[in-house]
């Protein structure tokens, strides 16, 4: 029974299209979902019960996860989002079902020439028809109807966008185009026959760089760069094939076609306007290189301060191993591991979808390896990246066949970039450390100034920061090695924005008292914090100390500040670093410096907050302005470095710097030093020092010595770090936050902090039970047969039946009564003890959130749930979006509202991962993990959003369990090695998430 048929059967209805789902509308854009407004509330409270409740809870999800746009009467779904959607949630939809169909085309005239034409034709049953599609539906007949894949769509579009050019408009470009995007789409899988083109290689340049050579006579020469690895030498001959002065260009280069869009052309007539830099000007062009060079047209990732050294091919730091996973033997030492090590890392489609996040955004910062859970990875090959983790995802369900060799990356290929370069900071620790010592506040902060008394902890804090940075206030700005800033990294829920707000006014207060300028202040922050910032400012003071706030945000205040487009090609500016420069002449530069006026964004005493992206696309000019202090919140977003991001970090201008994060580990020990080398340069040394001294050791330590080594070296480096850091936890700190108890179902002994419960202990049976054995049966039978991956995808298939035997088929069948709810969510073990959980805590009148990974099982507890307790589930599931938007942290904020606002008993769904960043739930003070993260951090930080400062009752979490009756389940296993995994507060170390590798061993299954 597929899932569409099993949702049918779940509402009593037939899979014969009699049960009417929510309207929609297909248009070229994509396709509308819609009701009445009466309708519409009434679907929503699953009053209606059928299709359209289901639908309305996945169109939800889907808008929370950035693919669909709610509108006045319902759902948008672009034709893009549209072409990603999983076959389950199509059918929910009621959208036609896609299918491998095959593509020919039609190519009339030489792509060299206007009248060039490509027309496409779908074969179906041997016969070829001609394309008959409104945005991502395809209508061959009036009953075929399919609905397009990515590489589908992505095709047809451009077939049709290249039909309705004018001749003038189609030239040799966007002829070229078209094949290029035909190319590609084969490549991501479209089944098309592409032989008229076999001998054409296109690809669209990526990017514009930039190459420096020294001549003879001390001058040096500007080469562009197309960002593809190609040498300079095949570059240096073949420019000549460019009209200079056309909107769009392309180059033969061996077999391949570059082609060139309008911006890439004036990229490249941006370098050879400044081609030769004369000898007396080589240092201004190292120190300020976009005196010279338009950074908006070309790839310049610069900025300023006192450690850049001048800007180059960004420098890669040798990384090496590091403490957070075992010897890689096919790695050389101090290289990134090759693309294929991601497998290894995936171990669910969260997984994917996070590894594919951090890759994206690594791309953006100009990175080519990124550190992903301890390893240091080459992403320098985007296409191998793509295919390993298409591959990984296929794994999670469907062992491989046969083995396949690794593909190592082509060095040609990899992307240089020029960007700030900051210089080693030498190990000064005995001196920063006696500078620290001696810190320590002047005054007393004026309480009668704030709304709020603080908790004595936080009192603590701010004399601490207020310390620091009066001393970093006194200090000569232009001594690298003088104090510069500190790591706040108290546990989640201590209050650490209040306690830099407040340290912020006091050291605005004794710079006004001195009778100096204030200077303005920067918090760098995730886009979802903003927000948060500013509602802390209200709640905190009672006359604001800000002149006022700027969030230097797209849709808030960035077009205020931002300088309009103005066309140019080079502007020489005389020294940026003092302000005596026309910025009004730079593109995407923002208006800083007296020049400015009234307009300037770095005003006295202004409150700036921006993100970390803004910071990146932004870093010249705000590495221009002399901040009072920089606030990072959340400052493991610069834990790499390796990234333009953390660069431009680094390379900020300020008297004082704050780095705020409760995980100040999260990967490695190498998060630690990169933020704690930003905050406070030469307290650890540079990266290849520190190694050698915190990382190796581990390293080295035997498998059963390591847990102790880690703890050791973990309390050495707290030494080396001394007052540079402050680190405290809830339960040192608030003597009056309610008792935390943890109860789990996977142990029978009290152990490491949890409590046995036998109610969350709950033996499979059954169907559950059956389909159990069978996985293990399946592979003990052919685990002699090398099946790759045969193991990897046994471990998913028991951890997908733990939860509940028929998720993956996707045969769930509710009803529409309670009784028949509960005898479904009976034949999982887990979902027995989740129920019974759920009724003691209604029994209580109290909230509980729902800790779960799998977006599936998120919809249909919500529906099973909703119809069980006469709720309507929230599900916040947002780590999915790479980019977030105000729109989307409102929805969250406003889900968050409405479960805290009814009175008694609510439950809110949600993903351990989405709960790791700016969200407070107090109103919660139950906690299940139903699904349990692999990482004992990441479970702590999802805990912690009830668990914080403004919780008032007595905190409950609760692990279910489900048991297999003859030997140890895969519950039991992975409880087993979480709590075996170290968690100390009073040292550095790095939290191991479980490994695939570790829960194969502990199952029998290695």
């Amino acid at each position: 029974m597929g899932f569409r048929e099993s949702i049918a059967k779940m509402l009593g209805k037939n899979a014969g299209g009699e049960e009417a789902g929510l309207s929609l509308l297909i248009e070229e854009e994509g396709i509308s979902f819609y009701a009445s407004p009466g309708d519409l509330a009434t679907i929503k409270s699953d009053n209606a019960g059928g299709v359209a409740s289901t639908q309305h809870v996945a169109l939800t999800m889907l808008c929370e996860s950035g693919q669909a746009q709610p509108i006045s009467n319902g759902f948008f779904l672009p034709s893009e989002s549209v072409a990603c959607l999983d076959d389950d949630i199509l059918s929910i939809l009621q959208l036609p079902p896609r299918a491998p169909l095959q593509f020919q085309i039609k190519v009339e005239g030489k792509s060299t020439h206007p009248a060039f034409k490509v027309s496409a034709f779908v074969l179906i049953d041997g016969e070829s028809y001609p394309i008959n599609r409104k945005g991502p539906i395809l209508s061959n007949t009036s009953r075929d109807k399919y609905t397009l894949t990515a590489p589908q769509l992505l095709a047809l579009d451009a077939i049709d966008i290249h039909a309705v050019m004018s001749p003038d408009d189609r030239g040799e470009g966007s002829n070229l185009r078209l094949i290029a995007t035909l190319q590609q789409a084969k490549r991501d899988g479209l089944d098309i026959n592409l032989s008229h083109f076999d001998n054409i290689n296109v690809a669209e340049a990526e990017r514009i760089g930039l190459t420096v050579s020294k001549l003879p006579d001390g001058s040096i020469e500007l080469s562009p760069t197309l960002g593809d690895g190609t040498p300079y030498s095949d570059l240096l001959t073949r420019w000549a094939q460019l009209d200079p002065e056309a909107d769009e260009g392309a180059m033969r280069i061996g077999n391949r076609i570059v082609l060139l869009d309008k911006q890439k052309m004036e990229g490249i007539r941006e370098v050879f306007a400044s081609r030769r830099i004369p000898a007396d000007q080589v240092a201004r062009f190292m120190e300020t290189p976009t005196a010279f060079i338009d950074a908006a047209l070309v790839d310049l990732d610069t900025g300023f301060s006192v450690r850049v050294d001048g800007v180059g091919t960004m420098r890669h730091i040798a990384i090496g191993e590091l403490d957070a996973k075992g010897a890689d033997w096919f790695t050389q030492e101090g290289q990134p591991s090759p693309p294929q090590v991601l497998s290894g890392l995936i171990q669910s489609e969260e997984d994917a979808d996070r590894i594919e996040q951090e890759i994206a955004a690594a791309h953006r910062d100009g990175a080519s390896t990124v550190v992903i859970d301890g390893q240091e990875i080459d992403i320098s090959d985007e296409n191998a990246v793509t295919a390993v983790i298409e591959k990984a995802r296929k794994g999670l369900t469907e062992p491989d066949s046969a083995p396949e060799e690794d593909a190592q990356p082509d060095e040609n290929e990899k992307r240089q970039k020029v960007s700030v370069l900051i210089k080693d900071a030498d190990e000064q620790r005995e001196e920063l450390l006696a500078l620290a010592a001696d810190a320590c506040p002047s005054q007393e902060p004026d309480w009668s100034l704030y709304q709020r008394t603080p908790f004595p902890h936080q009192k603590a804090g701010i004399d601490w920061l207020v310390g620091l940075g009066e001393q970093a206030q006194h200090a000569d700005a232009e001594q690298l090695y003088r104090m510069q800033g500190c790591l706040l990294a108290d546990d989640m829920g201590l209050g650490k924005t209040f306690m830099a707000l407040v340290s912020l006014s006091e050291l605005m207060r004794r710079q006004r008292s001195a009778g100096k300028a204030v200077k303005p202040v920067l918090v760098v922050a995730p886009l979802s914090l903003l927000e948060n910032w500013e509602e802390e400012v209200e709640k905190t003071f009672k006359r604001s100390p800000f002149r006022d706030i700027v969030v230097l945000q797209g849709g808030r205040d960035l077009k205020r500040f931002r300088i309009p487009n103005t066309e140019r090609e080079t502007v020489q500016i005389a020294n940026m670093a003092d302000g005596e420069i026309d910025m009004a002449s730079l593109r995407y530069a923002l208006h800083v410096g007296p020049e400015a006026g009234p307009d300037r964004l770095d005003m006295d005493a202004r409150l700036v907050l921006t993100t970390y992206q803004t910071l990146r696309d932004y870093q010249f000019s705000l590495c221009r302005i002399d901040w009072g202090t920089v606030i990072f919140d959340e400052a493991q977003n610069i834990k790499n470095p390796n990234t333009g991001v953390t660069c431009a970090a680094k390379a900020l201008k300020s008297s004082f710097k704050v780095l705020a994060t409760g995980t100040p580990v999260e990967n490695s020990l190498l998060d630690f030093w990169c933020v704690m080398d930003t905050a406070q340069p030469g307290l650890l040394g540079d990266w290849p020092a520190f190694r050698e001294e915190y990382v190796k050791p581990i390293l080295k330590a035997e498998d059963e010595d390591r847990n102790q080594v880690r703890q050791d070296v973990g309390k050495k480096l707290r030494q080396a770090v001394g007052r540079f850091m402050l680190r405290r936890t809830k339960e040192e700190e608030l003597t009056g936050l309610p008792k935390k108890s943890i109860f789990g179902g996977a142990i029978h002994e009290p152990a490491g902090g949890v409590e046995p419960m036998p109610a969350l202990a709950r033996t499979m049976r059954g169907a559950q039970l059956q389909a159990y054995n069978q996985v293990l049966d399946n592979y003990q039978s052919r685990r002699h047969e090398e099946v790759q991956g045969l193991a990897i995808s046994s471990l998913h298939q028991l951890r997908s039946i733990s939860l509940h035997p028929r998720l993956q088929e996707g045969d769930i069948t509710a009803l529409t009564t309670a009784r028949d709810v509960r005898s479904v969510m009976a034949e999982s073990a887990k979902l027995e003890a989740l129920l019974q959980t759920l009724d003691d805590i209604r029994a209580r009148k109290e909230k509980v959130i729902i800790f779960l990974i799998t977006k599936k099982l998120q919809m249909l507890l919500k529906l099973w749930l909703d119809r069980l307790y006469g709720l309507d589930v929230g599900i916040i599931n947002g780590d999915t979006k790479a980019v977030s938007t105000k729109a989307d942290d409102a929805t969250r904020k406003g889900m968050i509202r409405e479960f805290e606002a009814r009175a008694g008993f609510n439950i809110l769904i949600m993903s351990p991962v989405a709960a790791g960043v700016g969200l407070t739930v107090v109103g919660a003070n139950n906690v299940i993990h139903l699904e349990r993260h692999w990482n004992p951090a990441k479970e702590a930080q999802a805990s912690d959003r009830v668990y914080r400062i403004g919780q008032e009752k007595a905190v409950n979490i609760y692990l279910p369990a489900a048991h297999h009756p003859e030997r140890d389940a895969f519950d039991v296993h992975l409880h087993r090695l979480l709590d075996g995994k170290l968690l100390l507060k009073d040292a550095v170390v790095t939290t191991e998430a479980v490994s695939e590798a570790e829960m194969l061993k502990g199952m029998g299954l290695g």
